[in-house]
């Protein structure tokens, strides 16, 4: 008698895993009270360059913020949808350049400090961007156009009801080693926010 064979494994289950793992915490947030004034919806403009050597590639990005809030430990922490284009311009080859267009969505947790009431956070969040084609440099080059977006800020707000911003991120992107090869490219850029 032959025993069945157990199904294959599905090459989409990492995939799934991973995103539930970026939904999960803001599907938290989403069911916990929303006590306080919130954070103002807000644009956004980044400019900056990447930290691996042996390339240089240079990223603008624009984008979208649209916030919920919650208190947690001694100050507040509110989650925001972030939603950016961005332009990504690679050293191909000597004296060449190579453009490349990222849309991203990724679920941002911010923490403000003293109930709430400071102006200095610092912000992180794990969300997916999609290349409109495979990154590809002579130091190395991705293997996906699909890949993971992971950021990491400290800003301050200031001005008319400290509705700007300033901040510093790092940002990460890879497929996080689901395809190789997966070099991974990570920015450090400089971010003006002004909500409305």
């Amino acid at each position: 008698m032959l025993k069945p064979h157990p199904p294959a494994p599905s090459s989409g289950t990492p995939w799934r895993q991973l995103l539930g793992a970026v939904l999960l915490p803001w599907l938290a947030i989403l069911a916990v009270d929303k006590a306080g004034a919130a954070e103002p919806a807000s644009i956004y403009a980044e400019a900056g360059q990447n930290l691996r050597s042996g390339t240089s590639t240079r990223a603008v990005t624009l984008g979208w913020r649209w916030p919920m809030q919650s208190s947690f430990w001694d100050g507040r922490i509110t989650g925001a949808w972030d939603v950016y284009v961005s332009q990504w311009n690679a050293d191909a080859t000597t004296g060449q350049e190579q453009h490349y267009a990222q849309v991203g969505l990724v679920p941002m947790f911010r923490y403000r400090f003293d109930g709430g009431q400071s102006p200095w956070f610092v912000e992180a969040g794990v969300g997916l961007s999609y290349l409109d084609k495979t990154y590809y440099t002579p130091s190395g080059h991705f293997s996906t156009q699909w890949n993971f977006s992971d950021h990491l800020g400290l800003g301050r707000n200031f001005g008319d009801q400290q509705r700007h911003s300033l901040g510093v991120y790092v940002k990460h992107v890879s497929n996080a080693g689901l395809r190789q090869p997966n070099p991974g490219e990570t920015f450090v850029q400089l971010r003006y926010s002004v909500g409305f």
